[in-house]
């Protein structure tokens, strides 16, 4: 299927490569010509979420990237590196004896393949690199292959985009990044610029999401912003009210002046699935609230962060937790502000929620 990113459809890669290993995941070959930190973090997340029992020591990894123009991050091909059991190929090392990182023909393939547990193979192939813009607001596209069966013929393909690679030293890394750093000021850097902030202004600039005319259902990912979660795990998040609608469920008895249960969605995050986590009504301060996972459930550190839940399934919601200042949160707020779909949780609350389709 086509996977289509922009400014306005923004983590649309990022969805792509979750999906493909949310089965399970034993190798992961990636061919990017250019790679950054944040990308890395972001793939990474996937594959450890992924990973048998957590392990991603266990996951075979593959990283090709090149030296062009100086825009892959030193400190990326250092991460992969050292992370065990991974192997990582440069294109370019040429240039290093030039003293110049501008290539005659440039190596610019980008490609993501998985290989399953079951021995089938699933890739992603099109325009985005492994960097926080193309896995978040750059304009890229894609097609995404969930089944080659047995991947004969991409196993060809992998093997004729990377001959130019080779293994990447240490000397290597070194000379690279002594002549990264003095071709700094000269090289583009929009690929790997952070995302720019989003333009929201403070909560109280928006309407409260319970009086907005428009049906959470309609929308395929709610975020909310977290500052900090209550109960004693503190891992209950408040929800705007109506935010119910959302995952599917039906309530109206909000004259309860005590919690009442609402529903129980199904949240998965790799190969993770909580069906326990449940959605109700709180009477004692008039909002929904949903309890997430907590750190020794497999779940995350929600505090000062952009939660996200995109419907996978029926009743099924991947979720996602980004640091608040993070890539990925600025993207999504922005694409939310410029379509009208960011409202403030509640009449007093200091905290904002959005939809996204």
């Amino acid at each position: 299927m086509f996977v289509i990113q922009n400014e306005a459809r923004p983590g649309e890669i990022q969805n792509a490569l979750y999906d493909l290993m949310r089965d399970g995941v034993a190798g992961v070959r990636v061919c990017s010509a250019y790679i950054t930190m944040s990308g890395s973090e972001i793939l990474f997340d996937g594959i450890r979420r992924s990973a048998p029992n957590g392990d991603d020591e266990r996951v075979r990894k593959t990283v090709v990237t090149s030296l062009d123009f100086g825009l892959t991050d030193p400190a990326a091909l250092a991460f992969w590196t050292n992370m065990p059991h991974c192997r990582v190929l440069v294109a370019g090392v040429p240039l290093l004896e030039r003293g110049n990182l501008v290539p005659h023909t440039a190596f610019h393939p980008k490609l993501y393949v998985f290989d399953k547990p079951d021995g089938t193979v699933g890739s992603l192939v099109g325009s985005a690199n492994l960097t926080n813009r193309g896995l978040t607001i750059n304009s890229e596209v894609a097609w995404c292959e969930r089944d080659h069966g047995r991947g004969d013929g991409v196993n060809v393909a992998w093997d004729a985009a990377v001959q130019t690679a080779v293994p990447l030293t240490q000397d290597i890394l070194d000379r690279y990044r002594a002549l990264h750093r003095r071709a700094a000021r000269a090289r583009p850097t929009e690929e790997t610029e952070p995302v720019p902030a989003p333009a929201v202004g403070p909560p109280r600039r928006y309407a409260p999401f319970g009086d907005a005319d428009i049906e959470p259902g309609a929308y395929s990912q709610m975020w909310v912003q977290s500052r900090g979660l209550q109960g004693g795990a503190r891992t209950q998040l408040e929800l705007p009210r109506r935010s119910h609608r959302f995952f599917g469920a039906a309530y109206q008895d909000y004259d309860f002046d005590r919690v009442d249960h609402i529903a129980e969605p199904v949240l998965v995050s790799g190969r993770r699935t909580w069906r326990d986590r449940p959605l109700t009504w709180h009477g004692d301060n008039a909002m929904e609230r949903i309890n997430l996972p907590s750190l020794a459930m497999g779940g995350f550190a929600y505090e000062n962060s952009l939660i996200l839940f995109r419907r996978v399934a029926p009743n099924t919601f991947e979720l996602r937790v980004y640091p608040w200042d993070s890539d990925s949160a600025r993207a999504y707020v922005e694409a939310s502000r410029r379509a009208g779909l960011v409202f403030r949780v509640g009449r007093n609350s200091n905290r904002i929620a959005g939809f996204l389709p």
